[in-house]
């Protein structure tokens, strides 16, 4: 009977390997829904490859010496290994077990403070939905994990619990060096901070060990902050990446929420959610958990990108909250009967042997090139989004000079071109800063002076989508199109 209940999983368990088996065979649109994985697996194998960071970029000939602010380098290199280990099959591997292993905690979360199965899986289940608006291949994922991470400690240490207040800086050691939304884990310390006075405002606040703790972890997490190649200089380049208008205003993951499109609807649900549990609970939210939802849900109205986190952090506050309010309103409803039993009977298995052995299995298929996706096509580049046609024309016939290509080409471009072709542009809109993002906007939109922009930085060749405005415009003044496809049109400069 042991073994039996060894095998048999546990509901939650059937969730995470649906949530793990979704991600990793949905690799088709996953990686051909912006261009900045490439980018990412180029500078991640450069670093590999030379032992060292690259302070300044060298990837366009706009931007040779320009200060790089490597803030996500330790997730490149370990997104590069998996690509070298198994391809682009690595890549989705990775994914999905960063993935998993985010709402395996979060969930875990969500049932110690509900105590409730049902409600837990549900709310875990849509904090899924609503986070898949920014699930894709790229070094923001380890921020989510680090989040998930990061609050269970905090919470253990304003309770006086282990694990101790100096993982705090251990974990930020790590997050800084992997992506540059670390200043995350400093925002959330503050709010624990403010809501630990907040519940007991007196003076001998500062004398007690949980405050202590937070306050010597938290200290010694800024001072982890310089701990990157760039020390210090990363606020600073974070600081104007964010605050940039101009920038934040062309890239749609920074945009608010569109709840016009199904890709929002688990979000404004789980809101609610969140809302209704805090108007109806009966006992007193703390203010941590407070300004917790407040602010990160102010976050998430404000740009999209944030709506995962949001879930994140939310999710086993609102469990709690949703749980005790039908406990107290509803104390002998069915409902809570029948949680009760599956409940008991889920806790009596395991089954956790099976999201492992899916986890061996995608990757055997991955290793031996099979594909998973329902359309059986395999992770790849795909021919519709990327110039891929193109650059198999170009590594046979290579192009002298300058380039201007597509903003969402310039990675991939990087990244197959042989020899090496350096860039007009590419997605790491932080190296190019404002000036030079307007300037690649009045070309493709053909504003007033567009030509001038190309002939001073001697552009010889173009690489861009066929039938844009810019590719019609080059044709009309006399460039020769060398290459056409349904993608990618290639001109030259007469």
């Amino acid at each position: 009977m042991k073994l039996v209940k060894f095998f048999i999983p546990r509901l939650e368990y059937v969730l995470l390997m649906a949530l793990f088996w979704s991600i990793a065979a949905n690799g088709p649109q996953l990686l051909n829904f912006d261009g900045d994985l490439p980018r990412h697996l180029l500078v991640g194998r450069a670093i590999r490859e030379t032992g060292s960071v690259p302070l300044t970029d060298r990837y366009s000939f706009r931007t040779v010496g320009v200060p790089s602010i490597p803030h996500e380098w330790l997730s490149q290199v370990i997104f590069s290994a998996a690509n070298d280990l198994l391809g682009l099959g690595g890549v989705m591997l990775l994914t999905a077990v960063l993935v998993t292993a985010v709402w395996t905690i979060v969930y875990r979360q969500a049932q110690q403070k509900a105590n409730n199965l049902f409600i837990s899986m549900l709310l875990t289940a849509l904090g899924i939905g609503a986070s898949m608006i920014h699930v894709l291949p790229r070094p923001h994922l380890f921020t989510y994990l680090f989040a998930a991470g990061w609050i269970i400690v905090l919470e253990k240490v304003t309770e006086n619990r282990r694990p101790p207040w100096w993982l705090l800086p251990l974990l930020m050691i790590f997050w800084v060096n992997m992506h540059g939304m670390f200043v995350l884990g400093i925002i959330i310390w503050g709010i624990y901070l403010a809501g630990s006075f907040l519940e007991n405002p007196r003076r001998g606040w500062f004398a007690e060990r949980s405050t202590r703790s937070l306050l010597l972890g938290g200290a010694l997490s800024i001072l982890a902050t310089f701990f990157s190649p760039t020390g210090t200089k990363i606020w600073a380049a974070i600081t104007s990446l964010g605050s940039n208008s101009y920038i934040t205003s062309r890239i749609p993951e920074y945009q608010s929420p569109n709840f016009h499109i199904p890709e929002t609807w688990t979000f404004i649900l789980l809101l609610l959610i969140v809302l209704l549990g805090f108007a109806r609970s009966s006992t007193r939210i703390p203010w941590t958990q407070t300004l917790l939802t407040g602010a990160f849900a102010a976050i998430a109205l404000y740009t999209s990108r944030m709506i995962p986190l949001f879930a994140i952090v939310t999710v086993p506050i609102a469990a709690k909250t949703v749980a005790e309010w039908l406990s107290d309103e509803f104390p002998n409803s069915r409902f809570l009967v029948v949680e009760k039993n599956i409940s008991a009977i889920n806790a009596t298995s395991d089954g956790r042997i099976w999201l492992l052995a899916l986890v061996l299995v995608v990757a055997m298929l991955f290793a031996s090139g099979k594909a998973i996706d329902a359309q059986n096509k395999g992770n790849y580049f795909s021919p519709d989004f990327f110039p891929v046609a193109a650059v198999t024309w170009l590594n046979s016939h290579p192009q002298n000079g300058h380039m201007f290509n597509e903003f969402d080409w310039g990675g991939y471009l990087l990244l197959t071109l042989n020899p090496p072709q350096q860039i007009f542009m590419d997605g790491h809109t932080h190296i190019y800063g404002e000036t030079l993002t307007r300037e690649y906007e009045s070309i493709v939109t053909l504003r007033e002076g567009w030509p001038e922009l190309l002939a001073g930085y001697q552009v010889q060749w173009a690489i861009v989508r066929t039938d844009s405005a810019i590719a019609r415009a080059l044709e009309n003044d006399q460039w020769k199109v060398v290459y056409q496809d349904q993608t990618a049109t290639v001109l030259r400069k007469p």
